[in-house]
């Protein structure tokens, strides 16, 4: 059975292991960075909440041993994962768990044969598995309620602001379901040239406290590519967060529910680009029957290191 202290090395007291690596992407400069720190006990969420203060990172991941005392299953091993953005923690994080998922695989002796990890989070039970020279990872899906005609125009007035011309080309405004009811997807038309976009993005707050997390999607000319999409989050902190995994949980089945499209069957491979300026790929699919969607994409690493907290005094039991 794998532990957590198979993927750590030994430190020093107050000391903590981390390593960054970006999702999405197989650029030093490209995709979603996120810092993932190896966390052997438990820390104060206002000590975890700095550390991502020092790291400056859309997300940094802690990676602790699982909670329950249960043997995995043959060939699985299992982490407690949890998420903190620049203002708190988050219920979920799809580029995160994309990135601990590769630097655990990383750590791993081969020899094990360990094919899957299962993270303990907030939301439930989350599984990932090496796939060729890509990380995927299984969410939870997620739907979205159309906009009433009143919704519609308000947040048509907060395009309009924050794009800076009215008019903005919008096909579709929907609200998310349950366990995405701070989400907001709104697809619009291709000739808007999502990618090109330089968003006041500020205007986007406007949309909280109902909405804090907004999905925008449009269809792409691009040959092999599904769809386009960018999010922002400026109400949580996150202006603009450059490649978004748990934006597939409401992408994919949307675009999915377009059935005169081939492209977007039952686990058909959705493959989507992020037209963020630092850009990324991902590889979606929905699986209907199960509720699910699975999120592929490439991770990498860029920097290693440890986290010097000798200055922080807390009990032994802790730390």
């Amino acid at each position: 059975m794998i532990t957590f202290a198979d993927i750590c090395k030994k430190t020093v007291p107050g000391h903590l292991e981390f390593e960054i690596l970006n999702a999405f992407t197989t650029n030093t400069f490209g995709g979603n960075p996120a810092a993932i720190v190896f966390l052997p006990n438990t820390l104060p969420n206002e000590i975890l909440q700095k550390i991502n203060d020092n790291f400056n990172k859309p997300i940094v991941v802690y990676l602790s041993p699982p909670k329950t005392l249960i043997p995995p299953k043959q060939g699985t091993a299992v982490f407690a994962l949890r998420w903190f953005g620049p203002r708190n923690e988050m219920k979920i994080c799809g580029h995160g768990t994309l990135a601990a998922a590769e630097a655990i695989f990383r750590r791993l002796d081969p020899s094990k044969e360990i094919n899957t990890l299962e993270f303990e989070t907030l939301s439930g039970l989350l599984t990932a598995q090496r796939v060729g020279d890509k990380i995927q990872m299984e969410l939870p899906a997620g739907s979205t309620l159309p906009a009433s005609t009143g919704e519609s125009t308000s947040v048509e007035g907060v395009f309009a602001r924050a794009i800076g011309k009215p008019g903005v080309g919008i096909r579709y405004i929907g609200y998310g379901g349950p366990g995405f009811s701070n989400y907001l997807l709104v697809e619009v038309d291709e000739s808007e040239k999502l990618g090109e976009w330089r968003p006041n993005v500020e205007h986007f707050a406007e949309l909280a406290p109902r909405t804090q997390i907004l999905v925008v999607t449009s269809a792409s000319d691009e040959p092999g590519i599904a769809y386009e999409t960018r999010m922002f989050a400026p109400s949580i902190g996150v202006g603009e967060d450059h490649v978004c995994g748990s934006a597939h949980c409401l992408n994919a089945p949307y675009w999915a529910a377009k059935a005169h499209d081939v492209r977007y069957t039952e686990g058909k491979v959705q493959h989507a680009t992020a037209v963020s300026i630092r850009g990324g790929d991902i590889w979606a699919e929905y699986f209907a029957s199960t509720n699910r969607v699975k999120i592929r994409g490439n991770v990498k690493p860029v920097a290693v290191g440890t986290l010097n907290l000798s200055d922080i005094h807390m009990d032994h039991k802790q730390w």
